[in-house]
């Protein structure tokens, strides 16, 4: 049943994007080409194909956690404000006010429960695992006032 479901939600991921993706056909050319050159599915660091989506984050560290498998860092993270990158879709739009559970291979160490950090976070699907991981990156803590 958790398969059929997973399987129901990357079908409608994908007929989302691909949704979206058509109705920038009345984009001017000059638009047209950068879409196009941003729209190639390229490779994430941990080696899963990458859903092409960003965010730019602002949030509270919940927990850390390292991992053995696919990535080696796990982060709970509660948002407090998301923005869109480009015209790329948001992956946390929904989640402001939100604790998510994102993954990376930044180095965590100097991170720790409770700091308030900017990050962008995107969509890295886990081929050939079924499914769709937050991948978090370009962590860097905020400023102390």
């Amino acid at each position: 049943m958790k398969r059929i479901y997973l399987l129901f939600i990357m079908i409608l991921i994908s007929l989302i994007l691909t949704l979206y993706s058509g109705c920038s056909a009345g984009v001017t050319s000059s638009s047209t080409s950068t879409m196009t050159s941003s729209s190639t599915a390229t490779t994430g660091p941990g080696g899963g194909l990458i859903v092409q989506s960003d965010s730019l984050n602002t949030g509270k560290i919940a927990a850390i956690r390292q991992q053995t498998s696919s990535y080696p860092w796990e982060m709970d993270l509660l948002i407090q404000s998301s923005t869109d990158v480009s015209s790329l879709p948001n992956p946390t739009k929904d989640s402001i006010g939100k604790v998510i559970t994102v993954k990376t291979d930044q180095d965590l160490t100097q991170f720790k429960a409770g700091e308030i950090i900017t990050a962008k976070i995107k969509y890295v699907g886990d081929v050939p695992k079924p499914g769709i991981t937050l991948y978090i990156y370009n962590i860097i803590p905020e400023a102390s006032p």
